[in-house]
C-alpha cells in the first residue's frame, strides 16, 4: 500500500466518521458529509450546538476514519487521520470550503450566510497531523486473519 491509495480513499469516499471527546474525556463520534482540498485539509458542515462541533472548539482536536467499504486486500480498507480541527471564520474561506462540498454534493451551496454566525450551520476544518491506512490479511477462504496499520503521509 502506498500514500496512494490513502489519498484514493481520501478522494474518493464522502463520508467520514469524526471522533472527538469532551472535556471530561468521554467520546462521542459522529458520520458527516465531508471532502479535502489539494492540501488534504478535510472539510464539512455541521450545526455549532452539535456535540461533535462543541468538543472541537473547546479542544481543537478530531480523530477521523474514512473507510471504504468495497476495497479488497491490498487496496487499504480504512484511513485513520489525527487532526487539528476548527471552525472557520474567514469568509474566504468558509467559501472556499463551501465550492469544494458544493461540487462533491452536485449542487452548490448558494447562500454562504447559512454558515455564517447566527446560520444554522458551520464549516470545520481538519488538518492532518498524522495519518494511518488500515488494511487486513485473510485466509485463502476469504476470512478476515487479523488488520494493520501503515503510517502515511498525506
Amino acid at each position: 500500500m502506498t500514500n496512494k491509495v490513502a489519498l484514493q480513499i481520501l478522494d474518493s469516499i464522502q463520508y467520514a466518521t469524526i471522533a472527538t471527546s469532551d472535556i471530561d474525556g468521554n467520546p462521542w463520534n459522529t458520520p458527516v458529509f465531508c471532502v479535502a482540498d489539494q492540501d488534504n485539509n478535510i472539510y464539512w458542515s455541521s450545526h455549532p450546538g452539535s456535540e461533535h462541533s462543541k468538543n472541537i472548539t473547546a479542544s481543537h482536536k478530531a480523530f477521523i476514519v474514512i473507510y471504504n467499504s468495497k476495497a479488497t486486500e491490498g487496496e487499504g480498507v480504512g484511513l485513520y487521520v489525527q487532526a487539528s480541527a476548527s471552525e472557520l471564520k474567514s469568509n474566504d474561506e468558509i467559501e472556499f470550503a463551501l465550492d469544494l462540498l458544493g461540487a462533491r454534493r452536485g449542487k452548490p451551496f448558494l447562500h454562504i450566510e447559512k454558515f455564517l454566525p447566527g446560520g444554522q450551520q458551520r464549516i470545520y476544518k481538519a488538518t492532518p497531523i498524522k495519518a494511518w491506512l488500515n488494511d487486513a490479511h485473510q485466509d485463502t477462504d476469504g476470512d478476515f486473519i487479523k488488520d494493520y496499520r501503515i503510517t502515511v503521509d498525506i
